[in-house]
């Protein structure tokens, strides 16, 4: 029918006690689910994968997340006070390593408004040999 939405099947929603989210790592080479995390509250963040290994996302429940790409490990965690909405953005500066997300201000956060605020990480350097004193011969 003209000017009705037409979406090649049926929806609908789960209440928000039921509500649920997941996060799904597939291997794009063989066509399969490598793993799955499964969030308390539905995820809408944005997801980031770093080429070190790491993958970065947010929770609506206010969690920051840093998982370990291989089998998806929950590394780090940050409650942040309010939902995560928006985009996860990974930048340097100066050979340091940052990850930034933007939680709260939305109206899909079960209750967990909050104001909105960008919270930014550092990753630690990787490690580096420990320096050895110069020779005699070498300090001149």
């Amino acid at each position: 029918m003209p000017g009705t939405l037409y979406m090649g099947g049926g929806y609908a929603s789960d209440s928000v006690a039921e509500a649920r989210g997941w996060l799904t790592a597939v291997d794009a080479a063989r066509g399969t689910v490598r793993w799955r995390y499964r969030s308390p509250k539905p995820m809408v963040a944005g997801v980031t994968a770093t080429a070190g290994g790491l993958v970065f996302t947010g929770e609506v429940t206010g969690d920051f997340l840093a998982l370990d790409a291989e089998q998806g490990r929950v590394l780090y965690r940050f409650y942040t006070g309010a939902g995560i909405l928006g985009g996860v953005v990974t930048y340097a500066v100066n050979g340091e390593q940052y990850v930034a997300a933007a939680s709260g201000g939305g109206s899909y956060n079960f209750g967990r408004e909050g104001s909105p605020t960008v919270f930014v990480f550092s990753l630690p350097a990787t490690a580096k040999p420990p320096s050895l004193p110069l020779p005699q011969s070498a300090r001149r």
